[in-house]
């Protein structure tokens, strides 16, 4: 078992259900255990992506599986909600980070963890501040320690706020 955070996003269509229906994908997957939610954030798009802003949220918890086989399962999900295989700048109807799996430190064409966007993207520091409190495996720094330090400060609008544990965001129908 690891426990692992993911970075999600989308700035396409409706967001929120992209956001939600993502994560109901992931957890169906058998070797997913418990998780925590943090809020939802709007951010503009940066590093160049098209589209309008992005709702961005961070989906931690345990896997009982291999980083491969969580990785996965993530490119299945943004394939299930419509996103291309090949993103670079094109909007995303959901894109999902692996941010760190574990203690698990790899430099690989298909893979670095821990995700070396942490750092610089105040979208993901802040919802991971949220689920998060301890030292980033592999950073020596704890999500809030890195906020005070990021040089991204972009404005961030929380849409809606951390759900309850084990249930999903208030969304008004």
């Amino acid at each position: 078992m690891a426990e692992f955070a993911l970075g999600m996003g989308s700035n396409l269509e409706d967001r929120i259900r992209n956001l939600t229906e993502g994560i109901r994908y992931l957890l169906s997957r058998a070797r997913m255990g418990p998780f925590r939610l943090s809020g939802v954030y709007e951010s503009p798009p940066i590093e160049g992506v098209e589209g309008g802003s992005f709702l961005n949220c961070v989906f931690a918890g345990s896997f009982y599986g291999s980083v491969e086989e969580l990785q996965k399962d993530c490119r299945e999900a943004e394939i299930l909600m419509g996103s291309m295989v090949r993103k670079e700048n094109s909007p995303r109807t959901l894109d999902v980070d692996l941010l760190f799996f574990g203690n698990t430190i790899m430099n690989e064409e298909k893979l670095t963890l821990p995700h070396p966007g942490i750092r610089r993207r105040r979208f993901v520091l802040l919802p991971l501040s949220e689920v998060w409190l301890r030292q980033i495996p592999g950073l020596k720094a704890t999500p809030v320690e890195l906020l005070n330090t990021c040089s991204d400060k972009s404005s961030l609008i929380k849409v809606y706020d951390m759900p309850v544990r084990g249930c999903f965001w208030e969304v008004p129908s």
